[in-house]
This record gives structure tokens, C-alpha cells and sequence, in this order.
């Protein structure tokens, strides 16, 4: 008999299935970016490097020369040695000198000392016979070794990230090292106005890879290999794990999952060596995962991210003869959820790609983007038994940094949330669900991060903070069974996201004229309410949670902007947008540094007992929240189950003075 395969479409689901811990996500590179390689096609070129003279006159980088750009393979275990060059001067990238072999053998960046040391063929231990004392060594390299010169570093034991310094001072030792003191360098200096494209899959052999669980095994399948380092291979991970959970349950982990990770980077000079014209740093990841979850689950459970490894990588990209440094970090987990009693034997299968990249051009500064990629996904085995909302997925936290210099930090986390009250089984022994009650199962997408502002490698002007850009979260349904008993009637919960386009949930609304114009926006599914936002982002949540079709019949509302409606300042200090009596808050929208609520008609009587939620220092949300984490790593406020949300007040960031963020929520009793 043949197992019964459930395929969602990309569209329908960017990932989804595998309802605790099965998903690793994915994206695909930016739209401005290069194509990502295909994760699953052994055959597909893993690199694709290109380095281009830009004509003259083309947007951004005028006459920029190209240079040839490439990823060095994987260290063979021998001492890297460093690059010493004399700084870029005008167009041209910096010229290497005619210093002997050399490499970093002590390094401290809080100091800014080092300590070169002679390798290879010119180093006394290579050559033992030969006559030239280490002093005489020293004092070569120390006239070789000139301030101003920059040290560009592959990563050694003494620098593990790379290094890239410009030497300010140089004093030879009698053992046959060279002391200097230093102080960072740009790749300005070092690139000057050339121009240099990388995008390239990462061989698996240039991977560090930390377990953290017992019973987690680490494969690596090389693959063919190019004269130029790139391979077509990924790596593995198989499971088959019983991981504890809060109060005495466990879920065992089993299955396996393939990744393919690659880097992006660019870079086009400018005519000084202040900053560059535009420069990009990113990666993508593409996965397979075939993974079994089981687990018994409660609403003490709350969310419990489970470790699964670590995976860390520094591959050198060489622009000419010019080492740049790029260090990629990142960690699989399993991430489980449930707000009642649920138990679950879960199996699926999973593909996609996913990238994310921040992007800056010379005036306008830096952008970080990321798209949700194409992803399909195929339950093989769901089995659920309970009343509950559950969540779960594959997350992964990744970082890429240009040397010690961390330029991005990202997560992505495909997931399955199944309401159910019942039971349904589907398998190879059913080719159809077996239900009893209510399912419903949909698919979710969360890409979070944020451009880490001390990327100062790079030169350009920009505050000594994190910028967080605008999460991606999309929830969608995928399919639901009802059959057998009258089922206890099921919460919808909706996750909204306004950051980058409309998020209408409303049918009504979407007939209408635009509600608030000019604005991003974002509206409840018709009945629900909104419940939740989020400080930092542009997420709300709603729920029909104690009161399902609570918008009146004639579907009447109006949009508050400037508090026209406040009758006592519940936050001193804030600007409020609220709704009248007798309405509730159905959606949010922003313009600029102004927020504004849309109040739609309640269909019937509201009660008048209120109070202030705070949540700009953190989550304030009830003990057992439903719905979720609907905006991972921002604060989030979220009114009780039997509230709605009354009003909104709002102010800026310090650090975002260009949007409106919420602070506070009006919580109102239903009745």
C-alpha cells in the first residue's frame, strides 16, 4: 500500500509540517542578490563568482575596475600567512610588498599589538642548515615591515576570525618575530575603488560542527569538487534522541537533515577610502529534512527551543591576491509549543532555500533584506490526540560577519501550528484522515534579525547600535477535518505583519476603499479581534478567543489617528490613537511617526473596565498566552483572553526616530 503524500505548495505553505521540530527553512536570496544554488541538484555549479568592470557612467560605481574574485579552499592544517600591502591609492587596490613569509602568532585586538612570526620556506625550522640567524630574520622582516602598511590575515589559531590591520609601529625581537602595534584597517583601504561579486556554496570540509545533544550524528558528503574549491556537497545531521521537557515529558527527535549553506559578498569602491559606493554581505542556506517527531504535550510545556548543534565556518574570499575574511556561524533547533494537552507522532518531509543580506549604497546608508524563498513540504505520518494549540519547527539562528566584525544576525523559523480538539491519523494504513472532531492545521513562516551596526570594516558611517529590519511573519491556512462528534468550537488565532506591504486579513475590507491611505496597514480576519502588538515591529496578533463574530452585521468602523476619542490620558507622556465606546480595535496601520487604529462596531454590548499593558522593556502577556510567539526576539503585548484591545499609544525610538512604535495597549473587559 502506498504512504499517502500530502504535498502544499510553496505558495500555500513556505514550509510547514513536521508539527514539533521538523522545518528548516528557508529563503531565497534577495531579490537584488544572486540566485541561490540549488540545495538538491548535485549537479548545479556551486560557485558563481564574477568580477566585472563597470562602464562608465553605470549607476553606483563609475568606472570601477573588476578584479578576479574567488573562494579560497578550505585550510590544509599549515600556518596562513599574512598579507602585508601597502594601502590602496586611488583606483587601484593595495600592492602586496616584498615581506618574507609571515604569519600572525599572537594577536590582540583590544590592544592592538601582534606578533609576526616567519613561515614556510623562510623561517629558520623550514631551513634548519640555513646560515641567516633569527635576529637577521627579524630585522628583514622589520624593514619589510613598514608603518602604514595594512596586515590582511586568513584566520590563524592567534586570530581565528582573520585580521585586517594597518601598522602604526614595528619592533624586531631577537628570537626572529616582529612585534608591531596596530589599528583596524577598512577594506576601503585594502580594495580601494575596485569591484568584486561572490556567491558561493561553502565546502562542508571548511565546517566546525558541535553536537549539543547525545545521539546526534555529523555527516558530511563532500561532493565533486571544482579546481577552484567549490563543492556541490552539504551537510548532514542524523538524529534519534529523547530530549526532557518541562514537568516531566520528553519528545524523541529522529530523521535527518542535509544543508547547503553559501555566502554572498560584493563590494564597489568609490574614489576615496572613506567608504565604498556599495558593498553586500549575506548568505543563503538551502535544506532537506526528513524528520519524525513524537511528544506529549501540556500547557505547562510553554515554548522549549532545544539545541540540536552548531555549525561555524570562516572561509576567505580572495579578491585578487587579497584575502577578505568572511566568519559564518549558525545553530539548528528544535522549537516545540503547546497552550493545552496534546500528543502528537508526526513525519515529514521538507525543501527549500532561504538567504538574507544587508546591502549598502553610498547616501542612502543600509538596507537589510530577506524574502521568503520557495519551500514545499510533505507530510508522510500526523497523528494527534488532545485540545490544544500547538506549535513547532526546525529554527535557525544564523550570523556573518566580514573578520571579527559581525555584519548580520538573522532566524528563520518554518513551523505547523494544528489547533485540535480530537483526534486525526493519517498514514499508509489511511489513505484518508481518520478524524474525530476538529482539525485545523496551518503553515507559518518567521524570519527575524537585525544589521549589527559595529560593522566598521567596511568604513561606512552608520550608529554604534543594532538596527533591527523588519521581521516577515506569515500565517496561512493549510487544511482542516471535521467529522464525527460536535467538537468544542476552535480559537482562531491570525498573526499580522505590516513592515513591508498591507496585511488586509479583512474580506470586508478588501472590497473597500482604502481605509487608511498612504499608510502600511494591517486588519483582523472578519469576527476576530485584535489582541497583540509588538514594540520594535510591525506584528499584531488576533484572536476570537471568549467572543467569536464580534464585529456588527452592518460592518461599521472608523480610523483614529490623533486620540479624538480618549477620555483620560492612560499614558501620560504618549500619543494615543482609541476607539469610541461600543467599538473595539479590528487593525493598525502606520504612517511614518504616526500610528493610527481602526475601531470597528461591536455587535454587541462592551464593558468599560480597563487598564494600561506596558511592554516597551519586554513580553507582557498572560501566563498561558494562545496564539503564539507572533514576533520572535521584540517585545509584545497581549490583553487577556476576556479583553480587547481599546487603544493604542505610541511614541519613537531613540534609535528609530523615522517610525512610530507601540508602548502600550488599552485592554478593555468584553463585558
Amino acid at each position: 500500500m502506498t504512504v499517502r503524500k500530502l504535498t502544499l505548495s510553496a505558495a500555500a505553505t513556505t514550509t510547514v509540517l513536521l508539527l514539533c521540530g521538523s522545518i528548516l527553512g528557508a529563503t531565497s536570496a534577495t531579490a537584488a542578490g544572486p540566485a541561490p544554488t540549488s540545495p538538491t541538484s548535485a549537479t548545479a555549479p556551486a560557485t558563481t563568482a564574477s568580477a566585472r568592470a563597470e562602464a562608465p557612467g553605470a549607476p553606483g560605481a563609475p568606472g570601477t575596475p573588476g578584479v578576479p574574485t574567488t573562494l579560497a579552499p578550505p585550510a590544509t592544517g599549515t600556518t596562513s600567512e599574512a598579507t602585508v600591502v601597502r594601502p590602496a591609492q586611488g583606483s587601484a587596490p593595495a600592492t602586496t610588498t616584498a615581506a618574507p613569509a609571515l604569519a600572525l602568532s599572537s594577536y590582540d585586538p583590544k590592544a592592538g599589538t601582534a606578533v609576526l612570526a616567519p613561515t614556510g620556506a623562510g623561517s629558520a625550522e623550514a631551513q634548519p642548515g640555513k646560515a641567516e640567524s633569527a635576529q637577521s630574520q627579524a630585522q628583514a622582516a622589520a624593514a619589510a615591515v613598514q608603518p602604514g602598511q595594512l596586515i590582511d590575515s586568513p584566520p590563524t589559531p592567534a586570530a581565528p576570525h582573520g585580521a585586517l590591520v594597518a601598522v602604526t609601529a614595528v619592533q624586531p625581537a631577537a628570537d626572529g618575530t616582529v612585534a608591531v602595534t596596530t589599528r583596524p584597517a577598512t577594506l576601503p583601504e585594502l580594495l580601494g575603488a575596485t569591484s568584486a561579486d561572490l556567491h558561493s556554496a561553502i565546502s562542508p570540509a571548511a565546517f566546525e560542527v558541535k553536537p549539543w545533544i547525545s545521539g546526534l550524528q555529523v555527516t558530511t558528503d563532500l561532493g565533486p569538487t571544482s579546481g577552484s574549491g567549490s563543492v556541490s556537497g552539504g551537510l548532514g545531521l542524523s538524529a534519534d534522541a529523547t530530549v526532557p521537557l518541562p514537568g516531566g515529558s520528553s519528545a524523541k527527535l529522529s530523521g535527518s537533515v542535509e544543508l547547503h549553506p553559501a555566502v554572498d559578498f560584493s563590494y564597489r569602491g568609490g574614489l576615496g577610502l572613506i567608504d565604498p559606493q556599495q558593498a553586500r554581505i549575506g548568505f543563503t542556506l538551502g535544506a532537506h529534512a526528513e524528520w519524525h517527531v513524537s511528544a506529549a504535550l501540556t500547557g505547562s510545556t510553554g515554548p522549549v527551543r532545544i539545541a540540536l548543534a552548531s555549525y561555524n565556518a570562516s572561509p576567505v574570499v580572495m579578491v585578487g591576491v587579497l584575502p577578505v575574511v568572511i566568519n559564518l556561524a549558525f545553530t539548528l533547533y528544535a522549537d516545540i509549543s503547546a497552550d493545552g494537552t496534546v500528543t502528537l507522532d508526526a513525519e515529514q518531509a521538507y525543501d527549500g532555500t532561504w538567504g538574507v543580506h544587508s546591502d549598502y549604497v553610498k547616501g542612502p546608508g543600509w538596507t537589510t533584506t530577506t524574502d521568503p524563498g520557495t519551500s514545499t513540504v510533505s507530510p508522510l505520518r500526523l497523528d494527534l490526540r488532545g485540545s490544544a494549540t500547538a506549535k513547532a519547527g526546525l529554527l535557525a539562528e544564523a550570523s556573518v560577519a566580514l573578520y571579527d566584525t559581525v555584519g548580520v544576525k538573522a532566524s528563520i523559523e518554518p513551523y505547523l501550528r494544528v489547533a485540535v480538539n480530537g483526534s486525526v491519523l493519517l498514514d499508509a494504513t489511511h489513505p484518508e484522515p481518520e478524524v474525530n472532531g476538529t482539525i485545523a492545521l496551518y503553515g507559518g513562516l518567521d524570519i527575524n534579525g537585525a544589521l549589527m551596526a559595529r560593522l566598521v570594516v567596511l568604513g561606512t558611517p552608520i550608529l554604534e547600535q543594532d538596527l533591527p529590519f523588519l521581521a516577515f511573519h506569515r500565517e496561512w491556512p493549510i487544511t482542516s477535518w471535521s467529522a464525527g462528534q460536535s467538537p468544542v468550537p476552535l480559537v482562531n488565532w491570525t498573526t499580522l505583519s505590516a513592515g513591508l506591504i498591507d496585511d488586509n486579513q479583512s474580506a470586508y475590507l478588501r472590497t473597500r476603499p482604502d481605509w487608511d491611505p498612504s499608510a502600511l496597514k494591517a486588519s483582523c480576519p472578519d469576527g476576530s479581534r485584535l489582541l497583540g502588538l509588538a514594540h520594535g515591529s510591525d506584528n499584531g496578533l488576533c484572536g476570537d478567543v471568549d467572543r467569536a463574530n464580534l464585529w456588527d452585521a452592518n460592518r461599521g468602523y472608523v480610523v483614529d489617528h490623533g486620540g479624538t476619542y480618549v477620555n483620560t490620558d492612560w499614558a501620560p507622556g504618549y500619543a494615543k490613537a482609541q476607539c469610541p465606546a461600543g467599538s473595539f480595535v479590528s487593525g493598525y496601520s502606520r504612517n511614518g511617526r504616526t500610528l493610527g487604529v481602526l475601531c470597528a462596531e461591536s455587535a454587541t454590548p462592551l464593558g468599560t473596565a480597563s487598564r494600561t499593558l506596558w511592554f516597551d522593556k519586554g513580553d507582557n502577556r498572560p501566563a498561558v498566552a494562545g496564539g503564539g510567539d507572533f514576533a520572535y526576539g521584540f517585545g509584545k503585548g497581549q490583553c487577556a483572553d476576556d479583553e480587547f484591545v481599546a487603544g493604542v499609544a505610541y511614541s519613537q525610538p531613540w534609535w528609530q526616530l523615522w517610525a512610530a512604535r507601540p508602548y502600550a495597549l488599552l485592554c478593555q473587559k468584553l463585558a
